[in-house]
C-alpha cells in the first residue's frame, strides 16, 4: 500500500512539474523585502516557496533583496532554528539572499551578525541592486 502511495505521489509531482514547465516560461525574479513584520514576511517566503515550487528551481533565478528592518530576520536566525530551516529551504531550492551593506553600516553591525551571510551576499547599496537586476530582465516583486 505504502509502495502504490509512493509511486502515485511522484507520478503527481512528475505531472505537475511538467505542467508548470509547459505553463509558465523561465522567469528571472527579484524579491524585495525592506519590513519585519512576522506576518507579512512569513507569507513573503511562503510566496517563495511557491514560487520556486511551480516553476522548479531549474526555470527559476529568484533573488531576494533585503534591506532595512528586514534586516532583523536574519539576526534572529543566528538563534533561531525553525528561521534558519526557513532561509536553508529556500537556498537550497536556488533563492539567493542579498543583503543591503548600507543597512548593515545603519545597524552597525557585519555580515557575521547575520544568519549564514557569506561576503558575496552583501551588496553596498539594496535598492541600486534591485534596479540592475531590473535592467538585466528580473521582474520585481514586493509583496
Amino acid at each position: 500500500m505504502l509502495k502504490a502511495f509512493c509511486l502515485a505521489w511522484a507520478l503527481c509531482l512528475c505531472t505537475l512539474t511538467a505542467h508548470a514547465a509547459s505553463t509558465y516560461p523561465d522567469q528571472k525574479v527579484v524579491y524585495h523585502i525592506n519590513y519585519n513584520d512576522s506576518t507579512r514576511l512569513s507569507a513573503t517566503l511562503t510566496n517563495i516557496r511557491n514560487h520556486i515550487d511551480t516553476l522548479g528551481e531549474d526555470h527559476l533565478d529568484l533573488r531576494v533583496v533585503v534591506h532595512g528592518s528586514a534586516i532583523e530576520y536574519f539576526m534572529e536566525a543566528t538563534t533561531d532554528s525553525n528561521k534558519q530551516i526557513t532561509l536553508d529551504t529556500l537556498r537550497l531550492s536556488g533563492a539567493r539572499f542579498i543583503i543591503c551593506g548600507n543597512t548593515l553600516d545603519g545597524y552597525g553591525i557585519d555580515r557575521k551578525a547575520l544568519y549564514d551571510v557569506t561576503p558575496e551576499d552583501v551588496v553596498q547599496a539594496g535598492l541600486p541592486e534591485i534596479v540592475r537586476l531590473q535592467q538585466q530582465g528580473f521582474s520585481y516583486v514586493s509583496p
